[in-house]
């Protein structure tokens, strides 16, 4: 393993992608006491990962929309379209690394798989994990903050805003 991608597995990796997962999960129940429909997952590390999304998410009221959210990225100041547009293939390419997330967090009993394939986040165990640095803080309030949004949608409409296909 190289240094730079040594580097890149310290920050992006399955461990803190299942604290992110759960954290998305907790957030879209929180919200409409529903559970995350297992596909959805799939969006979350490739938008979370990605510091400006993180930025503009932070920024961003708890109380707007995914809609609004996404309108942001095409205003003139911000002019980052492209990063709505990259999601579907990162999606793709972050597919292993959502999977051991995914499995990590159940190992961790953060989530539980319901039988019809939906994520029932374990609040509990999710607020006994404590991040240590401002960032992971950051991107936990951020992947909640994004359940929230999508929790007000269907997938039909999560995937018209940000250009995926489920």
């Amino acid at each position: 393993m190289s240094k730079l991608t040594k580097e890149f597995y310290n920050v992006q990796n399955p461990a803190l992608g299942a604290y992110l997962l759960a954290r998305f999960s907790l957030g879209y129940l929180e919200e409409n006491q529903n559970m995350t429909p297992m596909p959805l997952l799939f969006v979350v590390l490739p938008m979370i990962y990605k510091k400006d999304v993180v930025d503009f998410i932070s920024s961003t009221q708890k109380s707007s929309s995914l809609h609004f959210f996404a309108d942001k990225f095409t205003e003139k100041q911000n002019s980052n379209n492209d990063l709505i547009i990259q999601i579907q293939g990162l999606s793709q390419q972050y597919k292993m690394m959502t999977l051991e997330a995914l499995r990590l967090s159940i190992i961790g009993e953060l989530i539980s798989i319901q039988d019809n394939v939906y994520i029932l986040p374990l609040r509990d165990n999710i607020n006994d994990f404590k991040p240590k640095t401002k960032d992971i803080r950051k991107m936990g309030n951020a992947a909640e903050k994004f359940g929230i949004w999508c929790s007000r949608l269907s997938l039909v409409e999560i995937s018209q805003i940000l250009k995926v296909r489920f």
